[in-house]
């Protein structure tokens, strides 16, 4: 059985120092069987998933670790664009510190430019 491939866009936030600003940086989100890639200039996340993406699932959330602690991620489908979209969050900050959203190549959002 071969694992499904899913490609999207991905946001980090970056806190500014000496702000309470943030300066979003977009990157692109790369899913494989559960293992999924955030790619950003200078940097890049990687983590597995809880299990592969199913169309079926209802939303659920799980932890990673970060380099700044415990990360809360908040994953979704939204049928009408066959795709997938992530939040992920501080455990003490409501702000999230990543977004992110995949599909597959039959998506109508494959359509959308590459950045």
């Amino acid at each position: 059985m071969c694992s499904m491939r899913y490609e999207g866009f991905a946001t980090m936030y970056m806190r500014m120092p000496m702000s309470s600003s943030t300066l979003p940086v977009q990157g692109s989100c790369t899913v494989e069987d559960k293992r999924i890639t955030l790619k950003f200039p200078f940097t890049g996340i990687e983590f597995d998933l809880p299990s592969s993406p199913k169309e079926s699932q209802n939303d659920f959330d799980f932890k990673i670790r970060g380099a700044r602690g415990d990360m809360t991620m908040t994953m979704g489908y939204v049928p009408e664009l066959k795709a997938y979209t992530g939040v992920g969050k501080q455990e003490e900050d409501d702000m999230p510190v990543l977004t992110f959203c995949f599909f597959p190549p039959e998506s109508p959002l494959s359509r959308l430019p590459r950045i």
